[in-house]
């Protein structure tokens, strides 16, 4: 058995006691607190999260707020940060009010935030999420990127994506980057959750440094011990009250935990039987991936065993790797019987149960019911042929909450709703309705507090006592000594030790801190991954353009070779003609997916705009010109404005969204041309047909305006924020870029395209009709898609949008002349679109594999640079 240090006299101080901090010798050129926070009221439908919090950080100090998940304090930090505006009360930064300028306010008054789960976007590299920061505020982006971050000893690969790194790089970054504005207040919430105690080592220096500086910091932590080395002051936190503010070393831990709860709790690791089950329950025998192995080990029933080592050196990778993921050689058994194909179902279907570190990304399901998260593993058990029995299902979520202290308002509340704690609890209760042989647990209390941290401990330990192989990676050193039978060390992807309890925090963080037994991999491989996923990451983007070129050009040749009128002037330049409409609607449609929405409506707004066009222009005189061109302008903006407000401040689904306005905008155009009729502008089309030789000058125009915004898209701050928010929307509205408006403008900008593609369309049909532009809306996306765009957002290029628009039109052009009957020709599109976009996606797999590789070797040499 193994308790918490520094127990003493329960604290008889239930009201605030507000002090002074101690700061020595530390000045601000501030005299009075760089952040307060007075009478601040919160609520939510059914929960009052904070009730007349009073809350103040000095200059030159380290204010620690603790207190359970679901106390308040994440949603103290978000109301202090511009994130969330309070039902009454005030903030003050430097003496400014925050009022309601949100989050771009509050770095501009100097306040910095550095969240748990990071406000960075992994699919940028670590170069663009530091721009990005500084851009979202207007500051000048610093000249020397790579000497920022040295100074923080953390000597990254700049143009490697933030993806590839672990998560305790990622939240290194994530507080580097916080601290390099030299903010006047930072608030860092559960900085070190993610972190070994070596980085979690450094980070504290880096803490203390920017406190001797001056900065006014609120710390967040559940890591007691953590908070009793760095904070001045302490603020306990329940129920959304405060219950105390006490000096630097004026309390005892297990004072603070019993103010947090509002009853003693008992700070121990549960006692057990320690009676293993005779043989191995789960054997794992030279077990191999790309980052780590071979490892061999054991794990009977009964026990619980620990993986430890610094960051970075396989552990997560292991674990997955004993369900099948990421996994190349090796052998897995359980009770005896080889697992012959392993992947995730086959390893839960032979008894191993895994539930991952990264709980937002890969253990919970955020928009569904608690109820559903609790029960989605135990199918056979909700109900028989595949049933799933609401009276089953409400009676495992009852007895699980009543078992684990599950605290929830309803078994039907989303899980996204608990705390982190609470979230945490419901994964781990999954296996109380299963019993599995074998329980593979990543980081099980990260993140949770002193009470919660309790009842997943005892969870474990019944575990292990009703006789299921537990085995637990965790970068908590104290948890594995107080929790675990034997420890397995890992450092550079092996196991380096094996330590047999009862041991000691000490021994294993020295076990892996003098790790050296293990021969490195060799430096010239490092290098060579490091190049290979620097080289694929600038290749990676014009690898749809690449083969648009080379699938353009194969087509062109080969219908050349079979057609003698391909290659004539009228043919190519009626080509470029009829790819112009296309084209104009791909380049808006790839706006709005590149900010992570989509527009189904852009054929119904070209038919509108040929339409429009066919009542109000007759002719280019300048008086039609004038009615019509406005008039075109303004369906445009009411277009795309009705488009975002569905989907922004309604929050419509996008789907819906675009096809309720496709309707409107299709009724429109009936109403207005019931039958085909109007005569366009006669000249437009002539002047649609001028150019330079056989090229007309929309095509010109065309080509111009694409490299124009290809070039915006990867060189200035509007593209790095229009691809940060499609990348992800919640990391850019943190640093202050604002997602809404952004996808906004991305559909108002896709309105625009469609009626410039309208425009183009009307110069070759001279006629209005309702429905011309109804066959463009598919096609659009094939090009884009083409041009390597994707759904979820953030990917592709104007360019390649466009190409794919050519591309699409040259098989238009091509198929008649090749006598491909229109059947086959709708086949070729599928078939050639499919075969693309798999070789884009086989390259991003390339890329992000190397440049896992890579992240992992700059880690290696982070840990190298930090001093404990």
């Amino acid at each position: 058995m193994c308790t918490y240090p520094h127990r003493g006299e329960l604290l008889k101080m239930k009201e605030q006691i507000m002090v002074t901090p101690d700061h020595g010798t530390r000045t601000s050129s501030s005299s009075g607190p760089a952040l307060v926070l007075t009478n601040v009221s919160k609520s939510f439908p059914g929960v009052r999260a904070l009730t007349d919090v009073d809350f103040d950080c000095q200059p030159g100090e380290v204010h620690a707020l603790v207190g359970e998940n679901g106390s308040g304090k994440s949603t103290l930090i978000k109301i202090a940060a511009g994130v969330l505006t309070p039902d009454s009360g005030s903030v003050l930064i430097e003496g400014k009010s925050l009022s309601r300028g949100g989050i771009r306010q509050a770095r501009r008054l100097g306040l910095e935030t550095a969240y748990q789960d990071t406000s960075l976007v992994p699919e940028l590299t670590v170069a663009e999420n530091i721009a990005l920061s500084f851009d979202a505020v207007g500051k000048k982006r610093p000249g020397d990127l790579k000497k920022l971050l040295t100074a923080y000893q953390l000597p990254f690969d700049l143009s490697a994506t933030v993806s590839a790194l672990g998560p305790g790089a990622r939240q290194l970054l994530e507080v580097a980057r916080a601290m390099s504005h030299r903010p006047r207040v930072l608030l860092l919430d559960e900085p070190t959750a993610a972190l070994d105690m070596r980085l979690a080592s450094h980070l504290e220096e880096l803490v203390r440094t920017a406190r001797d500086e001056g900065t006014a910091i609120v710390y967040v932590s559940h890591r007691l011990e953590e908070v009793r080395r760095l904070a001045d002051r302490l603020t306990v936190l329940r129920d959304g009250v405060i219950q105390g503010t006490h000096r630097s070393h004026d309390w005892h831990v297990d004072d603070i935990v019993e103010l947090m709860v509002g009853a003693p709790t008992e700070l121990e690791f549960p006692q057990r039987s320690n009676r293993p089950l005779p043989g191995p329950r789960l054997e794992v025998r030279e077990l191999a991936g790309p980052d780590f192995g071979p490892v061999s080990l054991v794990v009977r029933g009964g026990e619980i065993v620990g993986v430890a080592g610094a960051e970075g050196n396989g552990q997560r990778a292991l674990l997955r790797g004993l369900i099948g993921i990421s996994r190349n050689d090796g052998k897995i058994a359980v009770d005896g019987e080889v697992l012959t194909n392993p992947n995730p179902a086959a390893a839960l279907h032979a008894g191993i149960n895994f539930q991952s570190g990264d709980r937002a990304a890969e253990s919970v399901y955020g928009p569904l019911p608690v109820m559903d998260n609790l029960t989605i593993q135990s199918a056979e058990a909700n109900g028989p042929a595949g049933l799933a029995l609401l009276r089953r299902l409400k009676g495992a979520w009852s007895r699980a909450a009543a078992q684990f202290g599950i605290v929830a308002a309803s078994p039907f509340q989303p899980i996204s709703a608990l705390s982190g704690g609470n979230q945490q609890k419901i994964v781990l209760a999954r296996t109380t309705l299963q019993t599995p042989k074998v329980l593979v647990v990543d980081e099980p209390t990260q993140g949770v507090d002193a009470r919660a941290r309790m009842d997943i401990y005892r969870m474990l330990s019944d575990a292990a006592e009703d006789g299921t192989a537990v085995l637990v990676n965790s970068s908590d050193s104290s948890e594995l000594a107080g929790l675990c039978d034997r420890v397995y060390v890992m450092s550079r992807g092996e196991i380096s030790a094996e330590l047999v309890g009862p041991t000691t925090e000490a021994e294993i963080v020295r076990s892996f801190v003098s790790a050296g037994g293990i021969a490195e991999r060799s430096d010239s491989r490092a290098s060579g991954s490091a190049w290979f996923a620097r080289a694929l990451g600038r290749v990676t983007p014009y690898v749809p353009i690449i083969v648009l070129l080379l699938l353009s050009a194969l087509l062109a040749i080969y219908t050349g070779a079979h057609s003698p009128v391909f290659w004539t002037g009228p043919n190519l330049a009626n080509l470029m003609l009829l790819s112009l409409p296309l084209a104009f609607v791909a380049l808006g449609q790839q706006f709005t997916l590149l900010s992570g929405g989509f527009d189904i409506s852009v054929g119904a707004t070209m038919s509108l705009t040929v339409v429009l066009a066919s009542m109000t222009l007759p002719n280019l005189s300048p008086g039609s010109l004038l009615v019509a061109v406005p008039l075109i302008l303004l369906a445009a903006g009411l277009v795309g404005a009705l488009n975002a407000l569905l989907i922004g401040p309604l929050k419509v689904n996008p789907i819906v969204a675009t096809i309720a306005t496709l309707g409107i905008i299709q009724g429109i155009a009936i109403v207005l041309r019931p039958q085909p009729g109007g005569l366009i502008a006669p000249d437009l089309g002539t002047a649609f047909s001028m150019g330079v030789g056989f090229i007309p000058a929309p095509f010109i125009i065309l080509v111009v305006l694409t490299v124009g915004l290809e070039l915006w898209l990867y060189r200035t701050r509007g593209g790095l924020a229009l691809r940060a928010v499609g990348f992800n929307s919640q990391s850019s509205d943190r640093v202050g870029r604002r997602s809404v408006l952004v996808r906004s403008a991305g559909l108002i900008i896709c309105a625009l395209g469609a009626v410039a593609g309208g425009i183009c369309l009307a110069s070759l049909t001279g006629i209005g009709t309702n429905d011309v532009g109804a066959g463009y809306s598919l096609p659009c996306f094939a090009a884009v898609f083409l041009g390597g765009a994707v759904l979820t957002g953030g990917r592709g290029s104007f360019i390649g949008a466009v190409l794919g628009a050519i591309f699409l039109s040259l098989i238009d052009n091509a198929t008649p002349l090749l006598n491909i009957p229109d059947g086959a020709k709708q086949t070729l599109y599928g078939a050639i679109l499919i075969i693309a976009v798999a070789a884009y996606v086989g390259v991003e797999r390339l890329r992000n594999g190397a440049g896992r590789t890579s992240g992992k070797r700059s880690l290696r040499i982070t840990e190298q640079k930090v001093h404990v």
